[in-house]
Protein backbone atom coordinates (compact mmCIF):
# COMPACT_ATOMS: atom_id res chain seq x y z
CA UNK A 1 0.00 0.00 0.00
CA UNK A 2 3.19 2.00 0.46
CA UNK A 3 4.11 2.03 -3.27
CA UNK A 4 0.69 3.59 -4.03
CA UNK A 5 0.83 5.95 -1.45
CA UNK A 6 4.07 7.49 -2.55
CA UNK A 7 2.92 7.27 -5.94
CA UNK A 8 -0.01 9.54 -5.52
CA UNK A 9 2.17 12.01 -3.14
CA UNK A 10 4.77 12.36 -5.78
CA UNK A 11 1.47 13.29 -8.44
CA UNK A 12 0.57 15.68 -6.21
CA UNK A 13 -2.19 13.88 -5.04
CA UNK A 14 -3.40 15.39 -1.58
CA UNK A 15 -3.73 12.76 1.47
CA UNK A 16 -7.16 13.21 3.26
CA UNK A 17 -6.84 11.97 7.03
CA UNK A 18 -9.71 9.88 7.65
CA UNK A 19 -11.92 10.81 11.15
CA UNK A 20 -10.55 8.39 13.45
CA UNK A 21 -7.05 9.56 13.04
CA UNK A 22 -5.72 6.25 11.20
CA UNK A 23 -3.69 6.51 8.44
CA UNK A 24 -5.48 7.87 5.27
CA UNK A 25 -6.99 5.50 2.17
CA UNK A 26 -7.87 8.77 0.26
CA UNK A 27 -6.33 10.77 -1.66
CA UNK A 28 -7.51 13.69 -3.53
CA UNK A 29 -6.37 15.92 -6.55
CA UNK A 30 -8.01 19.13 -8.09
CA UNK A 31 -6.95 21.31 -11.07
CA UNK A 32 -8.93 23.61 -13.05
CA UNK A 33 -8.41 21.71 -15.85
CA UNK A 34 -9.57 18.15 -14.93
CA UNK A 35 -11.91 18.73 -11.69
CA UNK A 36 -11.88 16.62 -8.93
CA UNK A 37 -9.98 13.09 -9.16
CA UNK A 38 -10.21 11.41 -6.37
CA UNK A 39 -8.18 8.00 -5.59
CA UNK A 40 -8.67 5.31 -3.32
CA UNK A 41 -5.76 3.11 -2.07
CA UNK A 42 -7.03 -0.43 -2.04
CA UNK A 43 -5.59 -3.68 -0.66
CA UNK A 44 -4.10 -4.61 -4.43
CA UNK A 45 -4.08 -1.28 -6.28
CA UNK A 46 -6.45 1.90 -6.61
CA UNK A 47 -9.25 2.78 -7.39
CA UNK A 48 -9.92 5.88 -9.61
CA UNK A 49 -12.62 8.40 -9.35
CA UNK A 50 -12.98 10.85 -11.90
CA UNK A 51 -16.14 12.63 -14.28
CA UNK A 52 -18.50 10.14 -12.01
CA UNK A 53 -16.11 7.31 -13.29
CA UNK A 54 -14.37 4.68 -11.62
CA UNK A 55 -11.75 2.02 -12.56
CA UNK A 56 -9.19 -0.09 -10.65
CA UNK A 57 -5.85 -0.44 -11.26
CA UNK A 58 -3.26 -2.76 -10.21
CA UNK A 59 -0.24 -1.45 -12.23
CA UNK A 60 1.69 1.49 -12.37
CA UNK A 61 2.32 2.01 -16.11
CA UNK A 62 -1.78 1.80 -16.69
CA UNK A 63 -2.22 3.96 -13.73
CA UNK A 64 0.24 6.84 -15.12
CA UNK A 65 -1.35 6.45 -18.91
CA UNK A 66 -4.89 7.20 -17.38
CA UNK A 67 -3.89 9.95 -15.25
CA UNK A 68 -1.97 11.27 -18.31
CA UNK A 69 -4.88 10.74 -20.38
CA UNK A 70 -7.55 12.16 -18.30
CA UNK A 71 -5.00 15.50 -18.21
CA UNK A 72 -4.50 15.38 -21.54
CA UNK A 73 -8.03 15.21 -22.59
CA UNK A 74 -9.38 17.95 -20.97
CA UNK A 75 -6.58 20.38 -21.44
CA UNK A 76 -7.87 19.82 -25.17
CA UNK A 77 -11.45 20.73 -24.72
CA UNK A 78 -10.59 23.93 -22.49
CA UNK A 79 -7.83 25.51 -24.28
CA UNK A 80 -9.39 28.35 -25.52
CA UNK A 81 -12.11 28.94 -22.66
CA UNK A 82 -8.64 29.11 -19.95
CA UNK A 83 -6.83 30.88 -21.85
CA UNK A 84 -9.99 33.46 -22.20
CA UNK A 85 -10.24 33.55 -18.78
CA UNK A 86 -6.51 33.25 -17.76
CA UNK A 87 -6.64 36.97 -19.82
CA UNK A 88 -8.92 38.33 -18.23
CA UNK A 89 -7.63 37.59 -14.83
CA UNK A 90 -4.07 38.86 -15.41
CA UNK A 91 -5.43 42.10 -16.92
CA UNK A 92 -7.70 42.65 -13.99
CA UNK A 93 -4.60 42.34 -11.49
CA UNK A 94 -2.19 44.37 -14.24
CA UNK A 95 -4.98 47.10 -13.55
CA UNK A 96 -4.45 47.25 -9.40
CA UNK A 97 -1.40 47.54 -10.06
CA UNK A 98 -0.33 51.20 -8.91
CA UNK A 99 2.37 52.98 -11.21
Amino acid sequence: MSMYRKYLLKKNFWAQPKKDGSDPSCYVKHDIRTGGIYAYVQHRGVKIVADNKSKEFSNFNELDQYLDQLSMSTREDTTQFMQVLNRRNSSKMLRKITI
